[in-house]
């Protein structure tokens, strides 16, 4: 039997575009990966210090993402197993010229840094404005086309934001020292460059990212020990890696394409991924067709020298208005961008010194302070670039794909989106070679009660869950902890004892190494602890799914648990053992959905059966959204939601529900 050859697939330059396409054809193809560089990543640039307080990884290009709008890179880091910790983004303004220094999402003491603000009527009338900009950009958006995340639709109307501002009324003042600088440190572009941007395109994007109101921000994150963990994962996976190899010429043929470098070797693959700027793109096609050459050549880039240096002289002089992103406008325009980032800050390093990225400030920068010099590029947004990049998509060929930050916003989402989209063209599927299990983390949720026998009634809070790994259970003391007592099994016993006691009951077993064990639950957290339903996800030593143990608590101080085998879909069904309701009795049974948590977390239970002869008299369901939730909210949850749960029962006795008497309930292993 003859086997088919596998594929060859050249992917060329490895920034996240091209790194993401190389992860993806790997998993099918063999994989050649070219990088002109002595080193891969592009912007994922991670500077390893060496300081008094320990080597430091810090990055200067790529630094934040979060969990709302970067799936794809997160789908690659979840595959890779890179870790993540939350960041903190705030944005300060410093006006040399104007004298002025504020910093948004610092709270009171950020947006009156300087106690001269509080007396200004200019810093009021720009703080007024901002809710302004915010609803009118809102409605430019809604009274549009509708539009994708990944490729706006075309207008009639690029209406620039400089017009847009004009047409609004907006001072002089918002312009310069919200507007500007907004856009500014963002795409890190000249202040004056900005205005000339799209409106609707950057409306979007502010939108999409949760920027266009005061409040709804995602939670931002850094990679756990630099951007460049996650590269080098990813290059561990590929065979044939070409650093400082520039590719020269890429020449499409009827059955190949023709790969030829700096040093004038020429090499043959099926395919090619080209993940390069533009420009540079254009450059190595021997022969681009004219659509090709058209819009690769319609969409520049600025340059950007950035330093790596401790010239704390850059942050703000009010203290109070020093922050992550930090934009400084000199007494006199210099025609460049001008940020400086403060990775200590960024990144939680463990050190008291400032560690800073500056954009745009070399004039500015005390030379003694500087560990490094860099050189980034970025993508310049007009409305002829935008209308440019709509017709992206057209320019691949049979064997050729294009990819690159540039085909979206040009952070790094867009980035790997791109890889993504050029692998998937080529026909190269993106399969998972490991079975990938949920992630520990906090979520925010709705508890929803619906009572539909012998009267309908809804009961409905928001509350928070944890998921944790029973092998590593967070321990904030009285503020928060899981304890073995108040769950199945024996006080004395850990967690994941009980567990494993109350599935070898079942005749499950995990494996020699124990598997994985996570629990959905609330934990005692001020001294009080109370789960109407924990729930345990079972994971064998090959991250098969095992089954779910479904932990039932009455407000009477009972438990049972039930051990499930869902379907794919999550779904299960199990006869009622427990009194759980004073207004239900134990018969009946529960259709139960637990799918296995990703970042939406859903539990629901639905009585059926009862002896009321309703088909369904009551269904409880809980549904969240991972969220960086700080502990602090979380705190009293259970509390909480014993009271509320208590007064909807008050109040449907007092509507005279009837009352079932409630039996003795014991369970070998469990109560």
């Amino acid at each position: 039997m003859t086997q088919t050859p596998q594929r060859t697939v050249a992917v060329i330059g490895s920034g996240v575009a091209g790194l993401t396409a190389a992860w993806i054809a790997s998993r099918t193809a063999q994989v050649t990966l070219y990088e002109a560089d002595a080193r891969l990543g592009g912007h994922a640039d991670t500077h390893r210090v060496d300081t008094p307080d320990g080597e430091l990884a810090i990055d200067t290009g790529f630094i934040v993402h979060n969990r709302r709008t970067y799936p794809t890179l997160l789908r690659l880091f979840a595959e890779l197993g890179v870790a993540t910790q939350p960041s903190e983004m705030s944005l300060s303004v410093s006006d040399a010229g104007t004298g002025v220094e504020y910093a948004g999402a610092l709270g009171p003491r950020g947006l009156f840094a300087q106690r001269s603000s509080l007396t200004s009527r200019g810093h009021w009338r720009m703080l007024l404005e901002i809710p302004r900009f915010h609803r009118r950009a809102r409605a430019l958006l809604a009274g549009g086309d509708d539009q994708t995340v990944e490729q706006p639709t075309a207008q009639a109307d690029d209406q620039t934001l400089r017009d847009f501002l004009r047409d609004g009324g907006f001072t002089p003042g918002f312009v310069r020292h919200f507007m500007e600088p907004l856009v500014a440190a963002v795409w890190s572009c000249d202040p004056a460059t900005s205005l000339d941007y799209p409106a609707r395109y950057l409306f979007t994007f502010l939108e999409h990212h949760g920027m266009l109101g005061v409040f709804g921000s995602p939670q931002w994150r850094t990679v756990t020990g630099g951007s460049g963990t996650y590269v080098a994962k990813v290059a561990a996976g590929l065979q044939d890696l070409r650093l400082d190899t520039k590719v020269t010429s890429v020449r499409e043929l009827a059955d190949r394409v023709e790969v030829t470098d700096g040093s004038g070797a020429t090499s043959a693959y099926d395919s090619v991924v080209v993940a390069t700027h533009p420009a540079q793109a254009l450059a190595m096609l021997e022969q681009p067709s004219d659509l090709q050459r058209e819009v690769l050549s319609a969409l520049p880039y600025s340059s950007n020298p950035a330093l790596l240096h401790t010239d704390a002289s850059l942050l703000p002089t009010a203290v109070d208005a020093r922050a992550s992103w930090n934009f400084h406008r000199p007494a006199e325009d210099n025609g460049a961008v001008t940020v400086t980032y403060d990775l200590t800050r960024l990144q939680r390093l463990p050190t008291d010194t400032h560690y800073l990225v500056t954009l745009g400030g070399d004039d500015l920068v005390d030379p003694a302070t500087v560990i490094d010099r860099m050189e980034y590029e970025h993508p310049l947004y007009t409305p002829g670039s935008v209308a440019a990049s709509r017709r992206l998509p057209e320019i691949n060929t049979a064997r050729i794909a294009f990819a690159g930050a540039y085909h979206g916003w040009g952070f790094h989402e867009d980035g790997a989106r791109s890889g993504l989209a050029a692998a998937t063209h080529l026909g190269l599927p993106w399969t998972r070679t490991t079975r990938e299990l949920p992630r520990p983390g906090r979520f925010e949720t709705r508890i929803r009660h619906t009572r539909r026998s012998p009267f309908s009634r809804t009961f409905e809070h928001a509350s928070t869950l944890w998921l944790v790994d029973v092998d590593d259970l967070p321990d904030h003391g009285r503020l928060a902890r899981f304890e073995s007592r108040d769950h199945l099994g024996s006080p004395g016993l850990s967690l994941r004892e009980n567990v494993e006691d109350f599935l070898a009951q079942h005749d499950v077993h995990l494996g020699a190494g124990g598997g994985t064990i996570l629990m959905a639950a609330q934990p005692r957290s001020l001294g009080y602890a109370f789960n109407p339903i924990s729930v345990f996800w079972c994971f064998d030593d090959d991250a098969r799914h095992a089954g779910v143990v479904v932990e039932v608590h009455n407000t009477y101080g009972d438990r049972h648990a039930y051990l499930v085998h869902p379907d794919a879909q999550g779904r299960a069904r199990t006869d009622k053992a427990m009194y759980v309701s004073p207004f239900h009795g134990v018969d009946g049974t529960y259709d139960i959905a637990v799918p296995i948590p990703t970042d939406r977390l859903h539990v629901a239970v639905t009585l059926r059966g009862h002896e009321d002869g309703a088909a369904a008299p009551f269904s409880a369901s809980l549904t969240g959204v991972r969220s960086d939730v700080p502990l602090r909210r979380t705190l009293g949850a259970a509390l909480r939601g014993s009271a509320l749960i208590r007064a909807h029962g008050t109040w449907l006795w007092a509507r005279r529900l009837p009352v079932r008497p409630r039996p003795t309930h014991s369970q070998e292993g469990v109560q």
